[in-house]
This record gives C-alpha cells, sequence and structure tokens, in this order.
C-alpha cells in the first residue's frame, strides 16, 4: 500500500534534535555542512535511517532550479503502423540514455503522434519536470512555437525536416548514405535501380534521394522516375511499393535491384518479393537505411547504411547540457564531425561575434557506412 505519510525534512529535524536547515545542509552536502560537528551529523543521519527518509526531489530541483531530467519529444511508433513500435526510436533513445546516465540526467519520454498538433502539449511538458529538450525527427517545429520555447526551456533537434533561427540540429550524411548505397548496387552490375525514398516533402528522404541521383549519374545511368515510388517510412509502405511495382511487371521489366530509403521500407519489400517467389537476391538484390535491428533479423539480413545512433544520442545530450548548466549554448568550434573534426568557424564570418547572436541555425553532420550482408549479388 502506498504510504501516504513518508517522513519529512522536519521529522528528521525533531528526531536529530537539531533544526530543518541544518538536515537540509547535512544531507544535500552542502558547503555549509562542514560547520556542522560530526556529533550532530551522526545523530542526523541516524535519525534519518531510523526513519526510512528519502529526499525530495521535487523541491530540491525546485530549491537548484534544475531537475537534473531531460525530456525527449518522439513519435514512439511508426507512422502508419500504430501497433509498430518505431525501432529507429530506440536506436537513438539507447544513446540518450547512456549519456544521461553519465551525466547523471534523468530521462523522461514524451510521446506524440502529430507534430503541428501537439505542439501546445509539447509547451505543457516544459512546466519545470524537465530542464531541456531533445526532439528526434520532429516533421514541422513552427518558427512561432520554437521561438516560444526558446524562451524558457533550451532545446537541440536531431534529424529535423525544418531548420528554425538559433537551433542546433544533429544530422547524418544523408545524401552520401544513399550515393553509398547505390554506387554500391552498380558496382555488383546493376543498371536499373528503383528507389522507395518514403515521403519526399521531407528533408531526409530527399537527400538520400539526390544521393541516388548522383549515383546514377555518375555511373552513365538515365534516371527513369517510374522506378522511383514514394510512400514512408514505415513496413506497410514497403509493402505498398513492393505491390506496386509488381503489378507493372506485365507492362516493364522489373529493376534488378531497390534501394530502400529505411530498413522498415527494406522489410516490408522483402515480405512481399518472399510472397511472389522472388528470391533475394538471386532474382532482386535490397539495400536498407539505418541499420535498426530489423536488418540484421531478416531473411537475408539486410545490406544497408549504418547510422552512428548511439554517438548520435550521445552528442545530443552533450550540445543540450551547457545550456541547461550555463545558460549557454556550445561554441562552434565544438561541433563535429563522427570523426571528431570540427564542421564550423569558431566565430561568425568576422571573427568577433559568438555563435549565439548568430541568427542562423546550426547542424553537425555524422557520418554514415555502408554495412554488407547478405540481400545484395549480382543481377539475375
Amino acid at each position: 500500500m502506498r504510504r501516504s505519510n513518508a517522513p519529512t525534512l522536519q521529522d528528521v529535524a525533531s528526531q536529530a534534535g537539531v533544526t530543518a536547515m541544518t538536515v537540509s545542509v547535512v544531507l544535500n552536502g552542502a558547503r555549509s555542512a562542514t560547520r556542522v560537528s560530526e556529533g550532530t551529523r551522526a545523530r542526523i543521519l541516524e535519525a534519518a535511517a531510523r526513519l526510512h527518509y528519502r529526499p525530495n526531489g521535487v523541491a530540491r530541483g525546485l530549491s537548484r532550479r534544475r531537475m537534473d531530467a531531460i525530456g525527449v519529444v518522439s513519435s514512439v511508433r511508426n507512422a502508419d503502423e500504430d501497433d509498430n513500435i518505431n525501432l529507429y526510436f530506440l536506436e537513438i533513445l539507447n544513446g540518450i540514455l547512456e549519456a544521461g546516465a553519465r551525466h547523471r540526467q534523468n530521462i523522461t519520454v514524451f510521446s506524440i503522434t502529430h507534430q503541428g498538433d501537439d505542439e501546445p502539449k509539447i509547451l505543457q511538458f516544459c512546466d519545470g519536470r524537465v530542464d531541456g529538450m531533445i526532439f528526434v525527427a520532429p516533421r514541422r517545429l513552427s518558427p512561432g512555437f520554437a521561438e516560444t520555447l526558446q524562451h524558457h526551456t533550451p532545446f537541440v533537434t536531431m534529424h529535423a525536416n525544418d531548420l528554425l533561427p538559433c537551433t542546433y540540429n544533429l544530422d547524418i550524411d544523408n545524401e552520401g548514405g544513399g550515393y553509398q548505397a547505390v554506387q554500391y548496387l552498380i558496382s555488383q552490375g546493376h543498371r536499373r535501380i528503383a528507389h522507395f525514398p518514403g515521403q519526399l516533402n521531407l528533408l531526409g528522404p530527399r537527400q538520400r534521394m539526390a544521393g541516388y541521383q548522383r549515383a546514377l549519374s555518375e555511373a552513365g545511368i538515365a534516371f527513369d522516375p517510374s522506378l522511383v515510388l514514394e510512400g514512408a517510412y514505415s513496413t506497410l509502405s514497403g509493402k505498398e511499393r513492393a505491390g506496386q511495382l509488381l503489378s507493372r511487371s506485365g507492362i516493364c521489366p522489373l529493376p534488378t535491384a531497390i534501394f530502400c530509403a529505411s530498413d522498415d521500407i527494406a522489410a516490408g519489400c522483402l515480405e512481399v518479393l518472399s510472397g511472389h517467389g522472388l528470391r533475394v537476391p538471386e532474382d532482386i538484390s535490397l539495400v536498407g537505411f539505418d541499420d535498426i535491428l530489423t536488418a540484421r533479423m531478416t531473411s537475408p539480413p539486410l545490406t544497408t547504411i549504418r547510422q552512428p545512433f548511439r554517438r548520435l544520442g550521445n552528442r545530443a545530450v552533450e550540445m543540450l547540457l551547457p545550456q541547461i548548466l550555463n545558460g549557454i549554448v556550445p561554441a562552434v568550434g565544438t561541433l563535429r564531425d563522427a570523426e571528431g573534426q570540427a564542421v564550423l568557424p569558431a566565430t561568425s564570418g568576422d571573427g568577433s561575434e559568438p555563435l549565439a547572436a548568430v541568427p542562423t541555425p546550426h547542424t553537425e553532420v555524422f557520418d554514415v557506412e555502408l554495412v554488407v550482408r547478405r540481400s545484395v549479388g549480382p543481377p539475375p
């Protein structure tokens, strides 16, 4: 049964025969605790143990004006699959939790469905329960919302679709990843390569498609718009796009390979291809993007583009903490790529203005890498 009469600071003070202020000084390890005699300290600690006293974290946070808590805002389920957990988010969250533990920060997850509709809800999260926010893959952040939030709650974004003034964003080399994926398929002999890009009104999918097009162009392969089937980042979308492609097989030849802009898309595509008797990679090759758990669990395992999820999660916390603790944003010179190299100059153009005075967004970009598994082979 939950107790409603948990011991208070005053209860400990009464038991120890001291003031509540003295108890607070000793139990919270304040600097002035050195002025308390060893006998009094021992009496306070013994009274606290006897009463099973636990400090009130909320009260302590209010007095310090910091809760040592970071909020993470994201959709924890895939876009069009309410019963399917978003494994991409879980990979990111692992990195955030790791860094949070290292810096003694509690992590609170706030799940949303539609960014724009949920903006009032997000502002309610910023009622003092968290010190800062990390937005994972926000599809839309309106300028008015961001400005309101910036006045009282520091935040960083990851894989943001809209880059807003004075915001910090973490992203990956989407264009380079798309290029690597298609270049690898071309190196295996493929010339007719389809692409399932997800939603092309979003920045990441557009960048990955740009990489697809660059690889084709460099190889002298004409871009065929009929081989690009737009959808969403989900297994269901992969199934639908594969079905759409197969339905046209009587009119035009099937591609020999498909580059999917996410592993979820590739998993759905693989399921439909297998259901129609097509073998991967003997009949058609398949490449994904992300390297989430799904990529290692399919049969065959997916060749894919790996995102550095853990490093992204770690870095998000590291970028947010200076804003929380010191009220400042990290200097531009501390923004580094996946190899630890600075990606922006330490100051603005004339070398005088600090980063906080520059009203432009700043994105730190991490490299990606091709992971070769068994879903790619030479054309049939």
